[in-house]
């Protein structure tokens, strides 16, 4: 698809989800002393030395002027939280509940951040899509909801908030450079702030053939490529509506469990598909390129 088409960018926003969603299948397979904190970890760092390897490889690493230090560190910080805020969210709430706060809050957090820092206003598709996608999200995961410490939840809000951050603050960035520069520099500084964690917890798994081979996938697939088309659809989607597009993610998780991992699946669950899906169609198709 040409640079100028403009379905490019959601559809690059989409990819990227897609990818994002086979990260709790792959940690599903990992060994069963793999903590989600060293995978976090892992991600970052695999995924930032394998975008420095590409950047090499393609003669395109990146020039170092043009790097506003406040879209740096807030992108780095927005990383961070959302792997530590998140997986902790996980921990005390249930996959279920952690995800729907996460991903369903996403949407107006980006809205209003969207708003204040890049004067980008939402399209008129993103109103009754962005309605229709959180229900779909909180039907997805209906059965999930029950249990739930307010004072808990407050950690995978802040996972979604952590994320718009790292979605508002790096369009910049992009703007200014090649996205596997910007995604290789980022990754690998969110690698290296994490590189405590593996003094806390256990991490010869990483060297058993099953752990090499989850841990080079969740790098390359989940962090280097996912962050990078991402990103690469950032530049020419409005952000509200990016992340809206990445309400899909839990979708491909749910029927990647279903599929792989033989979980059940009720009319809940199909009717939430079938909103998500509906809301993707609504914002490829309606919301205009950005400039």
């Amino acid at each position: 698809m040409s640079e100028g088409h403009p379905l490019r960018g959601p559809l690059l926003v989409l990819a990227g989800a897609l990818c994002f969603s086979t990260s709790g299948f792959t940690q599903a397979l990992a060994p069963e002393d793999a903590t989600p904190y060293i995978i976090g970890a892992l991600r970052m760092l695999i995924g930032g030395l394998g975008l420095l390897i590409w950047c090499i490889w393609r003669g395109t690493l990146p020039r170092r002027k043009g790097w506003p230090i406040k879209n740096v560190l807030l992108s780095i910080l927005g990383l961070l939280g959302c792997q530590l805020f998140f997986f902790k969210g996980i921990l005390l709430n249930g996959v279920a509940v952690g995800t729907v706060a996460t991903i369903g809050s996403m949407p107006i957090a980006s809205a209003l951040l969207g708003r204040i820092f890049l004067d980008e206003r939402p399209a008129r598709a993103w109103y009754p899509a962005t309605a229709i996608a959180i229900l779909g999200l909180v039907l997805l995961n209906w059965h999930g909801a029950t249990g739930v410490n307010p004072l808990a939840l407050g950690l995978p809000l802040l996972a979604g908030l952590s994320y718009t951050t790292y979605l508002v603050f790096s369009k910049e960035l992009a703007r200014r450079h090649n996205v596997e520069g910007v995604m290789m520099i980022l990754c690998l500084l969110s690698g290296i702030c994490l590189l405590p964690l593996f003094l806390s917890y256990p991490g010869a798994w990483i060297f058993t053939p099953k752990g090499m081979a989850v841990s080079l996938y969740l790098g390359l697939v989940t962090s280097a490529l996912a962050f990078s088309i991402t990103l690469a659809g950032l530049r020419t989607t409005p952000t509200a509506t990016a992340a809206t597009l990445n309400l899909a993610e839990p979708v491909s998780a749910a029927l990647l469990g279903i599929v792989g991992l033989h979980e059940p699946a009720g009319t809940s669950f199909v009717a939430g598909i079938s909103c998500i899906i509906a809301s993707t169609l609504i914002l490829i198709c309606c919301t205009p390129r950005m400039r």
